[in-house]
């Protein structure tokens, strides 16, 4: 970063209020042209909303945003990204329905005038501009495959090569590690730094290694205010960082205490549920192939792997968002699994998808709704109540008139476990329950499961972040191109297994100089 360049972006006392409620309060900042700043801070502080005012999708009640000394405070998304702000989204958002090159090919017609677009078409130059990018983001395989079949890591790629491909002078990185496995975060370090000089960064993340080691300077967050802004050596060294954000990064979840005996892998605890040669995938083509595993009555079971290994294939197919293909054969409590989702879902098998897809709805809306449509009988999992799932995420008790998209993002993934468990499941598949989750979040959600399982539910985690998986998990499966590559329990992976597993999963040391 060059101190002396001007300030390509300046928030000038940014406060944003919900109904009395200050999600932001007298926020600036400056960014000078080419800087790496990022924003950090637990969940609830108002990074997001941050994110959506300089952005314009979120006009602010108070105070100035000035892009290159020009008042853009009034000035929609539209406006704002012909001036020169690009951004990608906690949930990667591209068109599914087109392929890579067409979600590319529309994000460089942006750049160009309108009265010179039909003649580049048939120069071919948007073709070629188009191919550049996908090469230069590592998507050359992709160009003819829809976004919505791309694996999430891949997905993720195409969307930063969307936002860059009209070159933008401010780039808005929201949680851009969310999801990604530890190879995908390592590319995703070297693409930032190799970004150009003139292009200003501001990204939003909790994978702190990627922060210290890409960010030139670093704002934290709390409760909608500032706490602090420096370099990434200065805010580790800030007492008051470490004590609303920091000293979570490194601290142990402690399981809250069973109130049933310790699951076992042998005969002395029921089997849930009972997979054997499950093959699935989308659109025809095969993802994964002979899947086996056990899950038994208050076991949980870790499905680790890289991005594209098969692991969310595995849990839509068995929670029948996907089709399951011959000789396939699932039994949930000695039942066959039926083959609509609704069904599934009714015989006790629950999934919390990736990303949430929650609904319009207030909290208790959420609740109510879930309740109303549980199956009310005594042999179907336990028999969780919204006092039950209260008690044990209790944050939502007190945001039960708020809308789902006004939660933070650990609010928003304690309403979607909380209406899984008002389904009252069997078994419990949870699909990367900790992404875009603050250290401390990651700890709540990791008790909320041990305390799930303790239950006597059986748990089907999968997550890239081995932190909180690995502690919870009685059981380990690692997949790779769609196959069962590893199988342990936690206590074996030691020594060779223990970098068969690493090697495995890309995992890579990020911020190694830091």
């Amino acid at each position: 970063m060059n101190d002396s360049a001007p300030a390509l972006l300046h928030l000038d006392g940014v406060g944003r209020r919900y109904s009395g409620l200050h999600a932001l309060h007298d926020i600036s900042i400056t960014l000078p042209t080419g800087t790496r700043h990022a924003v950090i801070g637990p969940n609830g502080a108002g990074k997001s909303t941050l994110l959506g005012i300089i952005a314009g999708s979120v006009r602010p009640t108070s105070g100035r945003i000035l892009l290159d000394g020009r008042d853009v405070t009034r000035l929609g998304p539209a406006a704002r990204a012909r001036r020169g702000v690009g951004r990608t989204f906690q949930h990667p958002a591209v068109f599914g329905r087109l392929t890579a090159a067409a979600n590319v090919a529309l994000a460089i017609s942006r750049r160009t005038p309108p009265a010179a677009r039909s003649a580049s078409t048939r120069r071919g130059t948007n073709t070629d501009q188009t191919r550049a990018v996908l090469h230069e983001a590592g998507l050359d395989a992709y160009t003819d495959t829809p976004a919505a079949a791309l694996p999430y890591g891949v997905r993720r790629r195409l969307e930063l090569a969307v936002a860059l491909a009209p070159q933008p002078r401010l780039l808005l990185l929201d949680e851009p590690s969310a999801g990604l496995d530890p190879g995908d975060v390592a590319q995703l370090v070297e693409t930032i730094r190799a970004l150009p000089s003139q292009v200003t960064v501001l990204l939003i993340d909790h994978h702190l290694d990627l922060v210290w080691d890409v960010a030139d300077t670093v704002t934290v967050l709390q409760h909608g205010t500032h706490v602090a802004t420096g370099t990434p050596y200065e805010i580790r060294a800030d007492t008051a960082v470490r004590a609303v954000y920091l000293t979570t990064a490194n601290t142990p979840a402690t399981p809250t205490p069973a109130p049933v005996p310790a699951p076992v892998l042998n005969g002395d605890r029921r089997r849930l549920l009972k997979v054997r040669n499950l093959r699935a995938g989308h659109d025809g083509a095969t993802a994964v192939h002979g899947i086996d595993f056990d899950v038994f009555e208050g076991q949980v079971l870790a499905l680790l792997g890289r991005n594209g290994a098969g692991k969310t294939t595995v849990l839509n197919a068995l929670a029948g968002l996907l089709p399951l293909t011959p000789p396939t054969s699932v039994t949930l409590d000695g039942c066959r699994l039926p083959t609509a989702a609704h069904r599934i879902a009714r015989a006790g098998l629950t999934l919390v998808p990736q990303g949430r897809r929650l609904f319009s709805l207030t909290v208790a809306e959420h609740l109510t709704v879930a309740a109303a449509t549980a199956i009310r009988d005594r042999h179907v999992g336990r028999q969780w109540s919204r006092d039950d799932v209260l008690a044990l995420l209790p944050a939502l008790g007190t945001r039960l008139r708020h809308p789902a998209d006004r939660l933070s993002g650990g609010e928003q993934q304690m309403l979607a476990l909380a209406r899984a468990l008002l389904a009252r499941p069997r078994a419990l598949l949870l699909d990367e329950p900790s992404e875009g989750l603050a250290p401390a979040l990651v700890q709540q959600i990791g008790d909320a499961i041990t305390t799930i399982a303790a239950h006597g539910v059986g748990v089907v985690i999968a997550e890239q972040n081995l932190a909180l998986a690995l502690p919870l998990a009685d059981y380990v499966i690692v997949l790779e191109h769609g196959h069962i590559a590893l199988t342990a329990t936690p206590a074996d992976l030691t020594g060779s297994l223990h970098q068969r597993l690493n090697d495995l999963l890309g995992v890579t040391r990020v911020g190694a100089d830091a």
